[in-house]
C-alpha cells in the first residue's frame, strides 16, 4: 500500500507539476504575474518564496494551480465597507494596505473602503480618519497587500492576465496541456530508447497463432507478406490491416534461407473505451527489439504519442457522445480515487509500466483539459477566440459568472466521479 501510495503521489504530481508549470512558463514570459505556484489542494504544508511567486505544497493530491494576476478567478482581499490602513509615498500614491496588525510600520492612514479597482484604474477610494472626507488614492507601480507579516505584491495594469493581448492568453492557457503533451513524448521516447524498438525478427511465437500454424521460430526474419516489403515491426501490421483477414503469403529468412508460407490472419476486436472498439489482424507473434539506431526510437516515441493521442481522443469523443445516445455511465470515467487504484495495478506490473502508464495519464490530462467547458483550459480558450475575432472581450462579469458555473459543474462531476470510484472498488 505504502509503494501505491508514493507511486500515486509521484506519477499525479508530476503531471499536475509539468501542466501547471507550463502555464506559468508562458505567463512569466509575458509579463503576467503568478503570485503562487500551488501543488497539490487545501492546507498548505510547505511553502517558500522566490522571486514574486510562492510555490506551495497542500496537502490533498488531487490537483493544482497557478494564481495568474487579472486572470478573472482570484479575488482581492480588501471590499469596500472594511477598515484597512494604508502607506503613502510623497505623491500620495498607496505603497502597502495593511489588513492586519502584524506589521511594523508607522504613520499608516486609516481609511474606510467606499470604492476599489485593482484591474484598471487601479485606485482605493474611502474616507480617511484623519479628516473624515471621502478621497481616492491611487496605487503606485510598486505596491504591496500585508498579511500576516508578508508582502503580497500587487500586480500593476501592465502585468495582469486580462490587459494580455488574445495569442499571449492563449499561448499562457494552452500551454499547460502542451506541456503534458511534450512530457508524453519525452517519456516514450525514453522508453523506446531503453527498450529497444520492435523490429522484423521474431522474437516469441503466440500459442493457436497463424504464426504457430504455419511453423514460424523464434529467429526468423519476416522478409515480405503479399506485395509489402518488411522491413520493421510496423510494416507487418499495415501489410495486415490493408490485407483486411484474407489469405495472404509470407516469405521470411531461417538460418541464412529463404522460405514461404501461406497462412490467414487472426481477426482480433478489442474494446478501447466503454462505448468503442477497434478491429485489427495479427499473426500471432512478439518481435524482437534492437538498440542500434540513434533515429527510430525518436520516431517510435512521436508515433506512440500520436497513437495514444488518438486512442485517448477517440474515447473522449465516444464518452460525449453517449451523453446524447442515453448510454452514458460514470463508469467512463476515473477521479483521484480511481487513478489510485489504477496505479495500484500498474505498479505490480513494475516501473517501466508505470513510466508508460504516465505518459498516458499525461495525454489524457492535457486532452481533457481542452475539453469547451468554462472552468478548463479549453474554455477559456474560447473566451480568448472570441476576443481574437470579434476585437473585444466577452463582458467580465458574464466571463465570471460562465466560469464559476463551470467550475461548479467540474467540482460536481468530480464528487460524484469520486464516489462512483469508492464504490467500484472499495464498497
Amino acid at each position: 500500500m505504502l509503494i501505491t501510495l508514493l507511486s500515486f503521489i509521484i506519477v499525479f504530481g508530476v503531471i499536475v507539476s509539468v501542466h501547471e508549470y507550463g502555464h506559468m512558463f508562458f505567463a512569466k514570459r509575458a509579463g503576467i504575474m503568478c503570485p503562487e505556484f500551488a501543488i497539490g489542494m487545501g492546507p498548505k504544508i510547505f511553502s517558500f518564496r522566490k522571486n514574486e511567486t510562492l510555490y506551495t505544497i497542500r496537502l490533498l493530491p488531487v490537483g493544482g494551480y497557478v494564481r495568474m494576476a487579472g486572470d478573472g478567478l482570484e479575488e482581492a482581499p480588501v471590499e469596500p465597507g472594511m477598515s484597512v490602513k494604508i502607506k503613502l509615498n510623497d505623491k500620495d500614491e498607496i505603497t502597502h494596505i495593511l489588513l492586519d496588525d502584524q506589521h511594523k510600520f508607522q504613520q499608516a492612514e486609516v481609511i474606510e473602503v467606499k470604492k476599489i479597482d485593482f484591474k484598471d484604474e487601479m485606485y482605493v477610494e474611502g474616507i480617511t480618519s484623519y479628516d473624515d472626507e471621502r478621497h481616492r488614492f491611487h496605487i503606485a507601480k510598486e505596491a504591496y497587500f500585508v498579511e500576516h507579516g508578508s508582502l503580497i505584491q500587487i500586480a500593476p495594469r501592465n502585468r495582469q492576465f486580462m490587459h494580455k493581448n488574445p495569442l499571449q492568453k492563449f499561448l499562457t492557457l494552452f500551454a499547460g496541456p502542451l506541456f503534458n503533451f511534450l512530457l508524453a513524448i519525452v517519456i516514450f521516447i525514453g522508453l523506446a530508447y531503453y527498450q529497444g524498438t520492435p523490429n522484423n525478427v521474431i522474437k516469441s511465437v503466440g500459442d493457436h497463432t497463424p504464426a504457430q500454424e504455419i511453423g514460424l521460430k523464434p529467429g526468423d526474419k519476416i522478409e515480405q507478406i503479399g506485395d509489402h516489403k518488411i522491413e520493421k515491426s510496423k510494416d507487418i501490421k499495415n501489410a495486415l490491416d490493408e490485407n483486411k483477414g484474407k489469405k495472404i503469403t509470407i516469405a521470411y529468412e531461417r538460418d541464412g534461407k529463404q522460405h514461404k508460407a501461406e497462412f490467414k490472419p487472426k481477426k482480433v476486436t478489442q474494446k478501447t473505451s466503454k462505448t468503442t472498439s477497434e478491429t485489427f489482424y495479427i499473426l500471432g507473434f512478439q518481435p524482437d527489439k534492437e538498440h542500434s539506431s540513434l533515429t527510430a526510437p525518436l520516431v517510435s516515441g512521436v508515433e506512440q504519442f500520436f497513437k495514444a493521442g488518438a486512442l485517448i481522443f477517440t474515447a473522449i469523443v465516444g464518452m460525449i457522445a453517449s451523453i446524447f445516445t442515453g448510454g452514458f455511465s460514470f463508469d467512463m470515467l476515473n477521479g483521484p480515487v480511481g487513478i489510485y487504484h489504477n496505479v495500484d495495478t500498474v505498479v505490480k506490473t513494475g516501473i517501466i509500466n508505470l513510466i508508460g502508464w504516465t505518459a498516458l495519464l499525461s495525454v489524457n490530462l492535457g486532452l481533457m483539459n481542452l475539453l469547451p467547458i468554462p472552468a478548463l483550459d479549453g474554455g477559456r480558450i474560447l473566451f480568448v477566440l472570441y476576443e481574437a475575432i470579434f476585437r473585444r472581450p466577452v463582458n467580465k462579469k458574464a466571463e465570471t459568472y460562465i466560469i464559476g458555473a463551470g467550475a461548479i459543474f467540474v467540482i460536481i462531476i468530480m464528487i460524484l466521479v469520486t464516489w462512483n470510484d469508492i464504490q467500484r472498488y472499495f464498497l
